[in-house]
This record gives C-alpha cells, sequence and structure tokens, in this order.
C-alpha cells in the first residue's frame, strides 16, 4: 500500500508541475489515453465534462490565442490512497489553486477537496475521472473567519482560559 500511495503521489506531483508550467496543453499526457470517456469536474463548472475531446478543452479553451488564465499555482496534498483492484486507485485530497485571469480584477485562491481514479497503463498511472468539490458557502465563510483571528486573540484567549482555570481550581479546593 505504501508504493501504491507513492506512486499515486508521484502522479500528482507531476500534475502540479504541469499545470504549473502553464503549459495546459501538456495535462493531456496525464489521462489515459485507451479512455475515450474520462469524467472532470473542476469546482467552477456547472456540470461533468465527458469525454478527451471535452476534457482537452477544458484545458486549453482558446487553442489559437492567449488563454483567459494569465497565470495559474496549483498545489496537491493528497489524504489517502486506495486500491480498487489491480489496475485501479482511487486518491481524495485537496488542491490549493491560486490564479489571476485575463480581466481587472485581484488575483484570488481557494483549497478545494478533490477526488480522482487513476488506472495503471503501460505508461504508469493514468487519471480516468478527477472531481473537485468546494465546501458549501457556510463551511467556507466559516474557515474565512477563523483563518481571521489575529495571533493577539490566540494569546488573549490562552491567558483567559489559564485564569477560568486557576479561579475554578481554587473554588474547588476551599
Amino acid at each position: 500500500m505504501a508504493d501504491l500511495r507513492a506512486e499515486i503521489e508521484a502522479v500528482f506531483s507531476d500534475y502540479e508541475d504541469q499545470w504549473n508550467s502553464q503549459d495546459r496543453g501538456g495535462l493531456m499526457a496525464f489521462w489515459d489515453e485507451s479512455d475515450d470517456r474520462p469524467f472532470y469536474l473542476a469546482e467552477e463548472q456547472d456540470d461533468w465534462i465527458v469525454g478527451r475531446e471535452g476534457v482537452g478543452r477544458y484545458f486549453v479553451a482558446n487553442p489559437d490565442g492567449p488563454s483567459f488564465v494569465e497565470a495559474l499555482l496549483m498545489h496537491y496534498r493528497l489524504t489517502d490512497v486506495r486500491p480498487l483492484g489491480d489496475d485501479h486507485a482511487m486518491a481524495i485530497g485537496w488542491v490549493r489553486h491560486d490564479m489571476k485571469l485575463r480581466i481587472p480584477r485581484p488575483a484570488w485562491g481557494g483549497d478545494t477537496r478533490v477526488t480522482a481514479v487513476l488506472r495503471r497503463t503501460e505508461e504508469g498511472w493514468r487519471f480516468v475521472s478527477y472531481a473537485e468539490a468546494h465546501m458549501t458557502p457556510l463551511n467556507y465563510v466559516q474557515k474565512l473567519y477563523e483563518a481571521n483571528v489575529t495571533d493577539e486573540f490566540r494569546e488573549f484567549h490562552a491567558e483567559v482560559m489559564a485564569r477560568e482555570a486557576a479561579e475554578s481550581a481554587a473554588s474547588t479546593s476551599s
């Protein structure tokens, strides 16, 4: 199992490098060429893309001109990998993306859950299905608020809790 996880993590590492090269045309090399119906769902999509042609168009939407994406930085971190038979595996984890689109708006980023199914081929492990799932707006906003807590408050909170514990211990011993 450790070997399987290392093999799949290596695929995701190489996939990340390909994304970060800004050459999105090279992403199709990570997909099983023998599968003409791969599944792909990015968090911003309304519906699944089914088929090699559609997935390829998603990666390179404007082959004759500049990408709508000015720059994109991806970081994958897998949390678990499990075999699905001898020649398939499933991976789950997270992807961090930061991007700047070619519009007059600032760059933005976020963390998204990922699940993927890969098939072992002669060339190595290749994707057959990939899906990103963002959190519900309520959970996402809660995480933004949690990330915005200052170190000053964390220290203050620890002091309040220590004082409360000391007062409770003193009243118990009396």
